[in-house]
């Protein structure tokens, strides 16, 4: 950019927020992320405020903890720039159940209590004891069957998770679940077409979400044996190393020889240390990989085919140098982070200046969640 150029953007009047969203509240296994977001008067969105704060122990224990929670709110609101309590937030993924269910066309009527007795046989104990939800995914009949995106969570983690907000002062607008609000960022979000086939994968620890969308619909949520412990222990145990070991070595030579930007070796990088990672991790990344393939058909059958097919991947792993290649490689497509590029705001200088992808991946489910009824369309 021009001296003249830069000069002009500072003289520039900062665009003024002209709606608020409400405050997406989202609490992953090591940080408790919120933000809100704002609609500018150039038609943009932007960051009204945003913070993403640590916590000790385990996401169960802070959610049995008011005060801790109390303490990480008060804490965000104070160094935030948050404009009232009202919340949107998600349940624990490991709170809740979810599965594609299908059900007679001719129930269409009464889908909500044809899902239900369908779901009385797939619980422990009385239906009254659950929270059910579902999203249709099929409207129009096929082989006699309608089909639907169904979410059951238990009615005491429930009312645990809302008692954990309220006691921090928070005022809950909307309670769903996380591939909900990945399927609202990604609609949202500048780099997708609308009819365009999109498969999330959130890298956990031992076990990923794999969320599959199609154009406006969120077709299927699937937890996957596949993490970055698993990943470390398959490099670990061949070489009678320690986990935090195995990842300095990874993280060192990476799992890519040809990553950096000219596409020329790093002289930093031992090539044959790396070749050696790859082959020792590739079968747990063509595990993924058969994951992805069944996940595109099904969406592709789903949608006549239309649209092509985009992988983003958020988590620990999606940093890892050359982990997105070496999957681009294996799935034959390629595979993106979902960083800045892919966010609401994208288009907005001042938020994304501060903000670097790692930060965008991590809160990315905050953000889905704090767009709810930023949109005529909800």
């Amino acid at each position: 950019m021009s001296a003249l150029s830069q000069w002009i953007d500072r003289r520039r009047p900062t665009p003024k927020a002209v709606a608020f969203g409400s405050i997406g509240v989202y609490i992953t296994q090591n940080h408790i992320h919120l933000v809100q977001l704002e609609t500018l008067a150039d038609g943009n969105i932007g960051i009204r405020a945003r913070e993403s704060l640590a916590y000790p122990g385990t996401r169960a224990e802070l959610i049995a903890a008011p005060a801790a929670i109390r303490k990480l709110v008060r804490r965000a609101m104070r160094s935030g720039n948050f404009r009232g309590r009202s919340v949107v937030s998600a349940m624990p993924p490991e709170q809740v159940r979810v599965m594609a269910v299908s059900y007679p066309a001719n129930a269409a009527k009464n889908e909500a209590s044809s899902i239900a007795q369908l779901m009385a046989d797939r619980v422990d104990g009385a239906l009254s004891d659950y929270v059910i939800d579902y999203v249709p995914i099929r409207m129009g009949s096929r082989d006699g069957n309608q089909l639907a995106l169904v979410a059951i969570s238990r009615l005491d983690n429930v009312n645990s998770y809302l008692d954990c907000l309220a006691s921090a002062g928070l005022h809950i607008d909307f309670l769903e679940i996380g591939p909900l609000a990945i399927k609202r960022l990604v609609e949202f979000g500048p780099a997708t077409n609308k009819i365009d086939n999109v498969l999330v994968i959130n890298i956990g620890g031992t076990t990923s979400h794999l969320t599959t969308i199609s154009g406006h619909r969120l077709l299927a949520d699937q937890e996957l044996q596949f993490g970055e412990k698993r990943v470390l222990d398959a490099i670990a145990k061949p070489l009678d190393l320690p986990t935090n070991v195995a990842k300095d070595l990874m993280l060192k030579n990476g799992l890519d020889s040809t990553r950096n930007s000219n596409g020329e070796v790093d002289d930093d990088v031992d090539a044959e240390t790396t070749a050696i990672l790859v082959e020792i991790i590739k079968p747990e990344f063509l595990k993924l990989v058969r994951e992805i393939e069944r996940a595109f058909l099904f969406a592709e059958s789903e949608s006549q085919g239309d649209g092509q097919r985009r992988i983003f991947i958020v988590g620990g792993m999606a940093l890892w140098p050359g982990a997105t290649a070496l999957l681009s490689s294996l799935a034959k497509m390629p595979v993106e982070i979902l960083g800045c590029d892919h966010m609401p705001f994208a288009k907005n200088a001042a938020s994304v200046e501060t903000l670097t992808d790692r930060q965008a991946a991590e809160m990315s489910t905050a953000v889905g969640l704090a767009l709810r009824g930023m949109s005529a369309n909800e």
